[in-house]
């Protein structure tokens, strides 16, 4: 009789073991399952690209993808950029992009009046497609994100440059400026 009363604990232990595990498993599978993301990145040459222009600033950089301006603002003048630097679409179909904004750094913005980038359609003249503007004085400011512009394939499009800064600018101020040209694919 012993061995049977043994054997019967023994088996309600197995079977509440045996219980306990299936509801630990039953409620862990409720709880959490698992998603996959899988993704092939392929580097290519952008479509839509950075191009010299006509009045590309002596000691800028430029790659199809980056390009850095190096411009020059004087106290109590307007200085134009006509042809700062140019924007291509080489690829097979329309190309639609926007300019977003940055807060600029460097020295105080009560150095510069404005600074302002607006991009032309050069088979257009005259016709504004989008603007960019920074007002300086107490604190920088600007017109936020552009609206979209489409650009035509094999076209290009210029980014005139205006810097203005006031008679009482501090010669050798700083500010940089950093533009995202955001191209939707």
């Amino acid at each position: 009789m012993e061995i049977r009363k043994a054997l019967f604990r023994k088996e309600m232990k197995l079977v509440t073991l045996l219980l306990t595990s299936l509801l630990i498993a039953s409620a862990s599978a409720s709880i959490y399952y698992s998603i996959s993301l899988q993704s092939t990145t392929t580097v290519g040459a952008p479509v839509v690209k950075f191009v010299t222009a006509s009045d590309f600033p002596t000691g800028s950089n430029l790659t199809d993808s980056w390009v850095r301006l190096k411009l020059k603002s004087y106290p109590n003048a307007t200085l134009t950029y006509e042809r700062a630097v140019n924007i291509s679409n080489t690829g097979g179909s329309d190309k639609t992009f926007r300019l977003t904004p940055s807060t600029p750094t460097g020295d105080s913005s009560s150095n510069w009046d404005y600074i302002k980038f607006i991009v032309y359609n050069n088979a257009i003249p005259g016709v504004v497609q989008g603007s960019l503007n920074y007002t300086g004085g107490g604190s920088w400011g600007n017109t936020g994100q552009t609206g979209l512009m489409t650009i035509g394939t094999g076209v290009q499009w210029t980014i005139r440059v205006i810097t203005r800064s006031p008679s009482t600018a501090n010669l050798n101020a700083v500010c940089n400026i950093v533009i995202s040209v955001d191209v939707t694919e």
